[in-house]
């Protein structure tokens, strides 16, 4: 009896490691396409969708199965140590002892699992800089090819030396055992049930997320000058604010993918102030400039085609808020080329942002070119999918901009092609781009200041105009028709400095802006950050939710 209750207990442990890891594993390699385009190779075999929220509830599982597991080896019962000898004489006289290669497979497992899970916690709550030339993302890659590698081999070869008859003995019940088979399938159900409701508890829990503190401010306040949104946040009131510091990683072109983003909030009650720094070593003011060549005007790209541009591109910033604080960026976060069976496939193959559930969640998106001059960032919102529009190139399911009455930023091309454009405007005089040639625009390190054309310094196209501007002519793409946008998208004032290194960011809203697509900013309100070194689509994330605390004045 003791025998068959420790196998009963044993086969439940196994049986809930293996389902656990394999989810973390299949999960976990889709989440690693973002930043490895080769695993996207496999396609077909991983899942799509909110894959994020899987992974961790499967993480947790395993990492609860295999502390059971360490109790269950480390506190033995002598109940078990007899069901032990007892199994093992038994598998003997059947021919199932393992042979010492088998058991160095199984040994090496072990530190595998564990660095897999050591990794994936120190991502998890952004302890990120190890100083040792690989960051947690890259080892939690590395100890999951090794734990699949593992999986692979600690199965392959049960049935390579025993065939189906070591599957008989797990799937098929033994005569006279029915009842007891029964009670196993029922046991682990119960059991996996059981980790899945709590793996999901403490993922959703409240100390599951980073606390910023938001420091109360007057509203007039006779002792100090009002905060000027000039991305130098040297007021004294930025001084009194308590900062926090979260670690962002998966992103292109940062050092190791990586940039820590120190937060300080503060409020006047009527207002939400933000400040953001990150480490960027590059200043990227140039975005899709366009280039002279024998054929005519072409767009300089690589990735913009597939709108996943890493070179030619301006530096940014993301906010995310959310009255939810679920993981995966308050559930958004879809993964897959294409995870809406209904909606076209994305051209990146990562995925979509949009809400399942039909809720709104606010989207500051801060551009170094395109609305840093307009002392702004773009106001945008999640919301549920998009239907598509005939035409449209580009299907961003719910990722849409807040209306505006009028102003914009438009690209400066009749019609996008990878190879020749149309421009729609030249400069009334070649002198008008004379500081911008001789240099190389896909350096990150180019600073000049003038890639943004003012629409009405320049002249609607004609081939006449076009003929005075030579071969490897570079003209700016981005053109303003007005200095800053109106209406609900301009509803969010934001400006960064760039010195030494470190981009500074301010942002300033109204806690409450009465717009439906405007998520008010109370006390629990939850945010994430990304930064982008001149990337599209590559942004750097981190998994807790950021949740603010307002002080009790302010939450009446």
């Amino acid at each position: 009896m003791a025998a068959n209750r420790k196998s009963l207990r044993w086969i439940l442990l196994h049986t809930c490691a293996a389902a656990a890891l394999l989810c973390s594993l299949l999960t976990g390699l889709r989440i690693a396409s973002l930043t490895r385009p080769q695993v996207s190779l496999f396609e077909e075999l991983l899942p799509q969708g909110g894959v994020i929220q899987w992974h961790f509830v499967s993480a947790v599982v395993f990492s609860l199965v295999v502390i059971a597991y360490i109790a269950y080896r480390v506190f033995p019962s002598n109940a078990h140590r007899t069901a032990g000898t007892n199994s093992t004489d038994s598998k003997k006289a059947r021919g199932l002892h393992w042979p010492g290669w088998h058991r160095a497979i199984i040994r090496a497992g072990y530190p595998l699992l564990g660095l897999s899970l050591l990794s994936g916690w120190l991502l998890f709550y952004g302890w990120g800089n190890w100083g040792i030339g690989l960051n947690p993302r890259d080892w939690h890659f590395l100890a999951a090819l090794g734990a699949l590698l593992y999986l692979l081999l600690h199965a392959g070869l049960y049935l390579a030396r025993w065939g189906r008859q070591s599957l008989a003995l797990v799937a098929i019940p033994r005569p006279g055992h029915r009842s007891r088979h029964r009670q196993w399938i029922g046991g682990a159900l119960l059991g996996i049930a059981v980790l899945v409701f709590t793996a999901t508890w403490l993922l959703t829990s409240q100390q599951s997320q980073f606390r910023l503190a938001v420091t109360a401010i007057p509203l007039l306040d006779p002792d100090h000058a009002p905060i000027e949104i000039d991305g130098n946040a040297d007021e004294p009131q930025w001084q009194m604010a308590m900062p926090i510091t979260v670690y962002t990683d998966g992103g292109a072109n940062f050092d190791e993918g990586a940039t820590e983003v120190t937060l300080r909030a503060l409020s006047n009650g009527e207002e939400f102030y933000l400040s953001a720094r990150w480490r960027d070593d590059s200043q990227s003011l140039v975005h899709l400039p366009l280039l002279k060549t024998a054929q005519g005007w072409e767009v300089q790209q690589q990735g913009f085609h597939n709108f996943d541009e890493t070179r030619f591109y301006e530096d940014k910033f993301a906010v995310l808020l959310s009255s939810s604080c679920a993981f995966a960026a308050a559930g958004t976060a879809h993964l897959g080329r294409k995870p809406l069976a209904e909606r076209p496939a994305n051209w990146h193959g990562k995925g979509y942002h949009y809400s399942s559930d039909g809720q709104l969640h606010d989207l500051w998106h801060w551009k170094a070119v395109r609305t840093n001059d307009m002392y702004l960032a773009d106001d945008n919102f999640i919301g549920p999918p998009d239907k598509e529009r005939p035409g449209e190139r580009r299907f961003t399911a719910g990722y849409q901009q807040d209306g505006k009455e009028s102003g914009a930023y438009v690209m400066n091309w009749q019609w996008y092609k990878p190879q020749v454009i149309v421009p729609k405007r030249l400069p009334a005089d070649p002198a008008q781009l004379a500081t911008l040639q001789g240099i190389d625009p896909g350096l990150p390190t180019n600073r000049a200041r003038d890639w943004v054309i003012p629409w009405f310094d320049y002249q609607p196209y004609s081939p006449e105009q076009d003929i005075r501007y030579p071969q490897g002519t570079v003209m700016p793409s981005v053109m303003y028709n007005s200095n800053r946008f109106e209406g609900d998208r301009a509803d969010v004032r934001a400006r960064g400095q760039w010195r030494d290194g470190y981009w500074n960011l301010e942002f300033v809203r109204k806690r409450v802006t009465g717009s439906a697509l405007d998520v008010p900013i109370v006390d629990g309100t939850c945010l994430w950050v990304s930064a982008f070194d001149h990337a599209q689509v590559a942004h750097t994330r981190h998994t807790r939710a950021i949740r603010l605390q307002l002080p009790q004045e302010l939450s009446r």
